[in-house]
């Protein structure tokens, strides 16, 4: 690629990314999923270019930012899950049942919206344990469950750590991991 003509470019060294993704992949039990997250197209990196590579790896699955992006996805071949970290609006839940994408619920809105729905995706459960930008708090869950009804297709939940990458304050972590377990322990 010429790069004469532009002012910034970015370039993905396959051997660095093959190099990071086997030491991930060394650092954890073999039974764990290793999901790439590739939202907002893989971080300004090209969401199918990224995706590709990360498939070839080995991933066992994606994150995308929306159904739309899960689309492009599933339209470049990506057969392996998908889940939606971003909300989701009502009028694309038929793509995610079609193109067999996963989608998360943070809120009761789009619960609501989802139990009213004739469309059924799969989806995961977003809990907020001190990250303050979405999900349900963990004291909401036994009103969660009082509105999935037999027909919703819960397959998950995950939390979002707000300072895991800073090793000054892993308190903050235990203290989000902590709560998150407890949320699995209620939903269990």
């Amino acid at each position: 690629m010429s790069t004469l003509n532009l002012k910034v470019w970015v370039e993905i060294d396959k051997a660095a990314a093959k190099h990071n993704y086997q030491q991930v992949r060394s650092l954890i039990d073999k039974k764990t999923k290793l999901w790439s997250v590739v939202k907002s197209n893989a971080y300004g990196h090209g969401l199918v270019a990224f995706a590709s590579l990360a498939d070839e790896l080995g991933a066992d699955g994606f994150c995308v930012d929306s159904v739309i992006e899960g689309v492009k996805l599933r339209e470049q071949g990506i057969k392996k899950p998908i889940l939606v970290l971003g909300p989701t609006f009502p009028n694309l839940l038929a793509d995610a049942v079609a193109q067999d994408i996963t989608i998360t619920v943070s809120n009761f809105d789009p619960l609501d919206e989802l139990n009213k729905s004739k469309l059924k995706p799969k989806f995961h459960l977003k809990l907020d344990t001190g990250m303050h930008r979405q999900g349900f708090y963990v004291d909401e869950i036994p009103m969660i469950i009082k509105k999935l009804s037999d027909k919703t297709l819960l397959t998950g939940v995950y939390t979002h750590f707000a300072s895991a990458k800073d090793i000054n304050y892993p308190t903050f972590t235990d203290l989000q991991f902590a709560e998150f377990l407890a949320g699995i322990v209620s939903l269990e």
